[in-house]
């Protein structure tokens, strides 16, 4: 995997970043990330770049995405 170049210890100058955003637990935020990020890697050219990142999961366990 390559990984865009980068200018010192700054992010890539080309990195596009979405933040996907939810008022509560059980509102689709992780659903609309799934699908945002298999749409953009369908349209990037050789199918690469396409990165998710979930900093912090709240809620009751039992409501876990990772189950």
């Amino acid at each position: 995997m390559r990984f865009p170049s980068t200018i010192g210890s700054s992010v890539s100058l080309s990195l596009r970043a979405f933040q996907i955003y939810g008022a509560n637990t059980n509102v689709g935020k992780t659903i609309v990330s799934t699908i945002l990020c298999k749409a953009l890697r369908r349209k990037s050219k050789n199918h690469e770049g396409v990165w998710y990142l979930k900093p912090v999961s709240t809620g009751a366990k039992d409501d876990a995405d990772d189950r």
